[in-house]
């Protein structure tokens, strides 16, 4: 069992979750927060894992919309990987995912890939 971080690391992880929000909407993307948005979220997922240890943190990640993740992936069943609109799926998402560590570390956070193959694009935010 995964055990849940203390409540002042916990109130830490929410402040710097405020800070991220900020700093992104400011920058001019829609931050939809995880279980609080209402709606399909699309563009930034940000997400606050109360696991103790590395497991737990703010994180982010792009959404692209449903209607463009399931074309993807129907396209990719009918015609392959190859298919284009499957390409332009991942090519927004990389390109977004660049994108938000790069204004992430602008404006002064510590952005880094998660490195996980069940959720590749998930980036890691701390102060």
């Amino acid at each position: 069992m995964i055990e849940r971080a203390h409540k002042a690391e916990l109130r830490t992880r929410e402040q710097l979750a405020c800070e991220v929000s900020d700093a992104l909407e400011t920058a001019g993307f829609t931050v939809h927060q995880e279980g609080r948005s209402q709606g399909e979220p699309r563009g930034v997922l940000l997400s606050v894992d109360p696991s103790e240890g590395l497991e737990g943190g703010v994180f982010v990640k792009w959404h692209v919309a449903h209607a463009l993740s399931s074309a993807a992936m129907e396209s990719a069943r009918r015609e392959g990987t190859q298919a284009r609109t499957f390409q332009h799926c991942g090519f927004v998402t990389t390109h977004m995912h660049e994108a938000l560590i790069s204004v992430l570390t602008s404006a002064g956070f510590q952005a880094v890939d998660v490195d996980s193959e069940m959720d590749p694009y998930l980036i890691r935010v701390v102060r």
